[in-house]
């Protein structure tokens, strides 16, 4: 199998190529070539990031190809620390994180990660879900809907 810009993954064998997801792609042939144009484009992380991201939620979350039932930011950055060692995340981390009990001046104690994490807005918060993302080398694909109902596509594939 073959991954290719975008997220398309192409399965061939000496007949045939099967395309995944195809009908999230406009086909057009132009001088013999066959052409894949997707019909919702994905944002880049600069886009993304310049968006109202306030009272946004996200829609569909997969992460290295596989569904995630998170609809909330830190639900997903949550599971994003779950398997990486305390130090770790103290040490990349963009968020204000202490490793004592904290519950009070905006602080959540989370026991499973023996972390104290302060609250932030949502652009925060996703901003440390790319980071973390990189950090864990993840491919994170996300559907998130915009507080005026726009729905964005954001992906994050690392080489």
């Amino acid at each position: 199998m073959t991954t290719i810009q975008n997220n398309i993954k192409v399965i061939k064998n000496e007949n045939k190529i099967t395309i995944h997801n195809i009908d999230n792609y406009r086909l057009q042939f132009i001088d013999g070539n066959l052409i894949l144009e997707r019909i919702i484009p994905f944002i880049d992380e600069e886009t993304l990031l310049n968006k109202d991201l306030s009272y946004s939620n996200i829609r569909e979350c997969k992460i290295n190809g596989i569904n995630n039932n998170s609809n909330r930011y830190n639900t997903l950055l949550l599971f994003l620390y779950s398997d990486m060692e305390k130090q770790s995340i103290l040490n990349h981390t963009i968020l204000n994180i202490r490793e004592e009990e904290i519950n009070r001046r905006g602080f959540k104690y989370y026991e499973n990660l023996g972390l104290s994490i302060q609250g932030a807005d949502s652009k925060t918060i996703l901003k440390e879900i790319i980071n973390i993302s990189k950090i864990k080398n993840c491919e994170i694909e996300l559907k998130i809907r915009l507080n005026n109902d726009e729905d964005i596509y954001f992906i994050l594939q690392n080489d």
